[in-house]
């Protein structure tokens, strides 16, 4: 979930670590047969009701962009991808006569594949005083069968003429303990110059900090983690920002994700595995404790983000 709000890659040339072994992986052939008209209905199903839910919230740019990314990974992932069983008043939610408006859709990974979940959620609130406020969230985690990083990209709009954007791959080891890692998904994929086009190249791209010192530990070097104000009447020109420089750096950072880190498998030791699993699930439930709990109430009544909190908590830390 959006953690503003909490105050060598796998490929034939290159290789992971020197002492892992990496391969890129495909669902079974028998998997693929079983699920395929199930994994359709189910993308096109998902795809309707996410975009027709958006809809009913106000046009942003941001918005736009997150669209066509999800669509993008979805398509992409393929079987990969369980079917949602996220129920439909979680899906879409509204309240105070569509002042407040929301949709949360989780999809777990199918049983063979590194994908452990794929999130997105979109929230729209019309504030008293007469403002919005809009997240966008686009999170996919991997599980035990690889390192590498996982995709999370978050959007905050808090006024018609500002965003903070959270693009990473984040990392999943201690990066000065793996300067392998660092080579495999950071360097040799050449993410820093995806970050340069938004956080160099953007003169209205300011650092944004996070008041948690545990998330800002969390960021890749590469990490776009950036506040953009474009002040007063730049509407249009963070408009024309968000649907340059951001949406070729965000979609530029899921291909890498996506050929580089998505059907990935590394060989470790089980208690190395269980050490990086339990660090995920540390990660997503400090996120859920601090960032959940304790911003939806903000947007939406008790009863709703109890509701939306409960059926991200079964996926991220269990039930």
């Amino acid at each position: 979930m959006p953690m503003a709000t909490l105050a060598a890659p796998c490929s034939s040339r290159h290789s992971l670590l020197h002492h892992h072994h990496c391969r890129l992986i495909s669902p079974p052939a028998s998997a693929r047969l079983v699920r395929r008209g199930r994994c359709v209905r189910s993308y096109a199903s998902s795809t309707r009701e996410r975009e027709a839910a958006v809809a009913r919230m106000p046009r942003l740019a941001h918005r736009d962009v997150m669209l066509a990314l999800a669509r993008e990974a979805e398509t992409r992932l393929g079987a990969r991808l369980l079917p949602s069983e996220v129920p439909a008043n979680v899906r879409e939610f509204s309240e105070d006569e569509g002042r407040a408006l929301g949709s949360v859709d989780v999809r777990r990974g199918a049983p063979g594949s590194s994908i452990d979940f794929f999130l997105e959620a979109w929230f729209h609130r019309t504030l008293p005083s007469g403002g919005a406020i809009d997240i966008t969230a686009l999170i996919v985690f991997l599980n035990g069968a690889t390192d590498a990083p996982h995709f999370v990209m978050d959007l905050i709009q808090a006024g018609p003429s500002s965003l903070i954007i959270l693009l990473d791959l984040l990392p999943r080891r201690d990066l000065p303990l793996h300067p392998g890692y660092i080579d495999a998904y950071y360097a040799a994929t050449g993410a820093d110059a995806h970050r340069r086009d938004v956080v160099e190249r953007v003169p209205q791209a300011r650092p944004y900090v996070s008041p948690s010192l545990l998330v800002r530990s969390l960021w890749s070097p590469t990490a776009v983690v950036v506040d953009v104000q474009c002040g007063e009447g730049g509407v249009a020109r963070l408009e024309e920002i968000v649907r340059g420089q951001l949406a070729s750096s965000a979609e530029a950072v899921l291909d890498v994700w996506l050929e580089r880190c998505a059907g990935s498998v590394v060989e470790m030791k089980a208690e190395e595995r269980e050490r990086l699993v339990a660090r995920d699930k540390m990660i997503i439930a400090t996120d859920v404790e601090v960032n959940l709990t304790a911003n939806l109430p903000k947007m939406f009544s008790a009863d709703v983000s109890d509701r939306v909190v409960a059926e991200i908590s079964k996926v991220f830390v269990g039930p």
